[in-house]
C-alpha cells in the first residue's frame, strides 16, 4: 500500500455491512489493516450499523466509506441527515462516499465509482488527499408521519417487483435452506411482474407538480415549457422520482438527472402493452428515451414525460406501494379521502466524496 494511500485514510472511517457478500468483506478488512485505517467497524445488524454511523457524526473523522448495497447507503444517509437536524455543523464537516458491497449498485453507478475493491480504495484515497467532494441534492418523500431522505422514489413496475421479491423468498440449498436475495431473485421477480402485474399496473393517479418545466429530450428536438402548478390525472405503468440515475445494475432509469440542480426528475413511462416494453426493453436500460419518443411520436403514441420540478404529490383513492431507494413501503394515511406520497427537493443537502473522474465534469475550469 502506497505511503500516500495510507496517509489519506487517517482521516478516514469505514462501515462495513457484510451480510450480502461476507467473503469480499473478508477481503476489504484485510486491505483495510494494511493501509492502517484507524476506524474499520463492521455491523451486526441494521441497527447497529445506524448506530456505527452515528459514532462517526461524533468523532473528529471527516470522511465516512460505508461497503454495503442502495439499502446500506440509504440508512447512511437518513441516519447522517438526522444527526445534521440536531447538530447542522456536521454537515460542513462530514462526506459520504459508497463502495461496491450490493448486488445492484444503483448509488455507486450513479457516481462512477470504479469495480474492484482495490481499484475502489485508490480511487478515494485519491479522493480523500484532494477534497473530491460535491454536495448533492436529496428527495424528501413523506406519507402521514413518515419522512425520508432518498434519492430514487418509484411507483408501479418497481415497487410490485420489489413486493414480489419479498414475498416470495428465493431458496437454493434445500440442505442449509439458504435465502438468496441477490440479481437471480430481482430477475425472477421482474419476470413474474411482467407476465402477471402488467395490466394492474396501469391504475389512476392524480399527479400535481410544482414550480419546474416540462422537459423532453429528443434526438433532433428538446422541448420545454414552464410550469408553477399542474394538475392531472396519470395511469402510468411506472413512476419514478430521482436525483441519481442508475437503479439496480445499471439500468439507467432517470437518464437526464443532474444531481445537484435543485430539481428532482420525475418520469411518467406510458406503456400500453407488453409487446411495446419488450420492443424497447434495450433502449430502457440504456435509458435512451430520445429514441423511444422519436418511434411513439411517430405513432402518434403517448411519451415518456419527463419533468424538472421542486415539489409533486403523488395520490390514489386506493392505498399503494412506492420504493425509497429499493426500499418497499405501503401507504396507509387518508389526506382529504387520499392516500398520498409527497416529493420535495432538498438542494445540496449532504456531501458526497467522490472519484476524481466524477468531480472534474462539476469542476472543468
Amino acid at each position: 500500500m502506497k505511503e500516500k494511500t495510507k496517509k489519506a485514510f487517517h482521516s478516514c472511517a469505514f462501515i462495513i455491512n457484510p451480510s450480502r457478500y461476507p467473503e469480499y468483506a473478508k477481503i476489504l478488512k484485510k486491505i483495510l489493516r494494511r493501509s492502517e485505517v484507524p476506524f474499520v467497524r463492521e455491523s451486526t445488524s441494521k441497527e447497529h450499523f445506524i448506530e456505527l454511523v452515528r459514532d462517526f457524526c461524533r468523532s473528529d473523522y471527516r470522511y465516512l466509506l460505508v461497503w454495503g448495497g442502495d439499502g446500506t447507503a440509504h440508512d447512511a444517509i437518513n441516519t447522517v441527515t438526522s444527526e445534521m437536524e440536531a447538530d447542522p455543523e456536521i454537515g460542513r464537516k462530514k462526506s459520504l462516499g459508497f463502495l461496491r458491497g450490493g448486488s445492484g449498485n444503483g448509488i455507486q453507478d450513479s457516481y462512477e465509482v470504479p469495480v474492484g475493491i482495490r481499484k475502489q480504495i485508490e480511487t478515494y484515497a485519491d479522493s480523500m488527499n484532494n477534497s473530491y467532494v460535491v454536495d448533492v441534492d436529496l428527495l424528501e418523500t413523506s406519507h402521514g408521519n413518515r419522512r425520508s431522505y432518498c434519492q430514487l422514489v418509484g411507483i408501479g413496475f418497481d415497487a410490485n417487483l420489489l413486493r414480489r421479491r419479498q414475498e416470495k423468498r428465493y431458496r437454493f440449498g434445500k440442505k442449509h435452506g439458504l435465502v438468496r436475495t441477490g440479481m437471480f431473485a430481482y430477475i425472477m421477480a421482474g419476470l413474474s411482474t411482467f407476465q402477471k402485474d402488467f395490466r394492474s399496473l396501469s391504475r389512476e393517479f392524480t399527479l400535481t407538480l410544482y414550480d419546474g418545466k416540462f422537459a423532453l429530450r429528443g434526438v433532433r428536438v428538446n422541448a420545454e415549457f414552464p410550469l408553477e402548478y399542474l394538475e392531472r390525472k396519470v395511469s402510468p405503468v411506472e413512476l419514478e422520482a430521482g436525483t441519481r440515475p442508475y437503479y439496480g445494475k445499471l439500468f439507467k432509469i432517470c437518464p437526464d438527472v443532474v444531481c445537484n440542480d435543485g430539481f428532482l426528475d420525475l418520469y411518467i413511462y406510458n406503456f400500453d402493452t407488453r409487446l411495446t416494453v419488450l420492443q424497447n426493453v434495450l433502449w430502457l436500460w440504456k435509458g435512451r428515451h430520445d429514441i423511444i419518443n422519436r418511434k411513439f411520436a411517430k405513432g402518434e403514441k403517448p411519451l415518456i414525460e419527463r419533468y424538472e420540478v421542486t415539489r409533486a404529490e403523488i395520490s390514489a383513492t386506493e392505498p399503494f406501494d412506492y420504493h425509497i431507494d429499493g426500499e418497499i413501503v405501503r401507504t396507509t394515511e387518508k389526506v382529504d379521502g387520499m392516500y398520498v406520497v409527497n416529493l420535495r427537493i432538498v438542494p445540496q443537502r449532504l456531501s458526497f466524496l467522490v472519484p476524481g473522474a466524477f468531480y472534474r465534469k462539476f469542476h472543468p475550469f
